[in-house]
């Protein structure tokens, strides 16, 4: 067995005691966290899954030292991160309004943020989770769960045309804010809407400063570019919900994109790769049933304000495994109070963290803050964008307190 903090490589696992349902960000999380512990975990990702960028790309500090204990983030590294030394924000008339360097804990590979594309880290934590000698991973679709006396036991899947009953002590379902795992369980969920959407973009080429975060204000909204590896970019722009989206010929999508942040005109911006995000936070009403838990969006999905999603699937992911491992050795009444502990930690952990969100994405994303300059300047500012909350940019929302209300 590889030593721990190492990916390992991949052998035979035997019958599984964990089965994760869905291999995005979060149930790959959790099959390395459960994988580095040796606990015989089975990965079900479906075929059809597409990885795409309208999604984060920070990943900070806190998060970064767990990544580094399962030995992922270097493998982050190898993929070409780009650590993130400062934060921009400039105005269409005015230029450069301010500019904050990223917060430093330390001088680890884990002490700073760093930027790397969403379907990159899904990538490389698949990649890592599937060399465990302890996890094994399926293409499948899980149509179903398996009862017996009250508990879920399992799950029943599908491939091409062979359907499959699969047992385990403990089934978590990671599938997505949409969660089939959830719907099957019956288990309600509480959703906002925003009334602003995000336009995502890729480009090749860089804004400048690099290695930053650049907030451009201009008279519709906002444009944030973030520096990508490789010499890439990505941007998104703030758009009202049922404004014009679809750009036609790529002229009309790079006309308006340019128009509304000129240094945009040295990219090369690849329409294929543009998507329109519909912002939302979700929370699910409970986290788990006996023999089963919810974790990542399915339960819990926050809006991009708090540049926190990812962390709180990761740290989720990290404290599920954490509580679960000595459960699995004990019966399965332990395990159920493994659940049950996970989610009295985790779902106030998660109403923190969505609630400081959601006001941020309403001082930022829902106003005309983007029409003062120096007011938006400091409500971005990383040292004090979390105030309310508590806690620094990028802390692991397990710290943030109940934010001040905003109106």
């Amino acid at each position: 067995m590889p030593a721990r903090g190492s990916c390992g490589r991949s052998s035979a696992s035997p019958s599984p005691e964990a089965i994760v349902v869905g291999g995005a960000v979060a149930g790959a999380s959790l099959a390395n966290a459960l994988g580095s512990r040796g606990i015989p975990t089975l990965l079900i990702e479906r075929l059809d899954r597409e990885r795409h960028g309208a999604r984060g790309d920070l990943l900070h500090p806190p998060t970064l030292r767990i990544l580094d204990s399962w030995g992922v983030l270097d493998a982050l590294r190898a993929d070409g991160a780009v650590a993130l030394r400062e934060l921009v924000v400039s105005a269409r008339d005015r230029g450069i309004v301010a500019r904050y360097p990223t917060p430093v804990r330390d001088q680890t590979p884990a002490g700073r943020t760093i930027a790397v594309p969403h379907e990159r880290i899904e990538a490389v934590l698949s990649a890592c989770a599937e060399r465990r000698p302890s996890v094994t991973v399926e293409r499948a679709v899980v149509t179903g769960l398996l009862r017996e006396g009250g508990r879920v036991v399992g799950v029943r899947v599908r491939e091409g045309g062979n359907a499959r009953e699969l047992r385990a002590r403990v089934v978590i379902g990671c599938d997505g804010t949409r969660s089939s795992v959830r719907r099957e369980l019956g288990i309600a969920e509480e959703e906002h809407e925003y009334a602003t959407d995000f336009l995502y973009l890729e480009a090749e080429g860089e804004v400048a400063p690099p290695a930053a975060v650049h907030w451009h204000l201009d008279r519709e909204g906002i444009v944030c570019v973030f520096a990508r590896p490789r010499g890439e970019s990505r941007a998104f722009l703030t758009v009202r919900r049922g404004m014009r989206t679809s750009f036609g010929p790529d002229p009309a999508l790079r006309d308006h994109v340019v128009g509304r942040f000129p240094d945009l005109a040295r990219l090369r911006i690849a329409k294929a790769r543009a998507r329109l995000y519909r912002v939302v936070r979700l929370l699910a009403e409970r986290f788990w049933v006996p023999g089963c838990a919810l974790a990542g969006d399915a339960a819990h999905t926050t809006n991009p304000a708090g540049a926190t999603g990812m962390s709180l699937a990761i740290t989720g992911a990290a404290r599920l495994a954490e509580l679960l491992v000595p459960a699995l050795d004990r019966d399965d009444a332990a395990v159920d109070e493994a659940l049950a502990a996970y989610e009295a930690e985790r779902r106030p952990a998660a109403v923190r963290a969505l609630e400081a969100a959601h006001a941020q994405a309403m001082r930022i994303y829902e106003s005309d803050l983007f029409r003062d300059a120096d007011a938006f300047a400091r409500a971005v500012d990383p040292a004090a964008a979390w105030t309310a909350g508590g806690a620094g940019w990028g802390e692991d929302p397990a710290a943030l307190a109940a934010p001040t209300p905003t109106t």
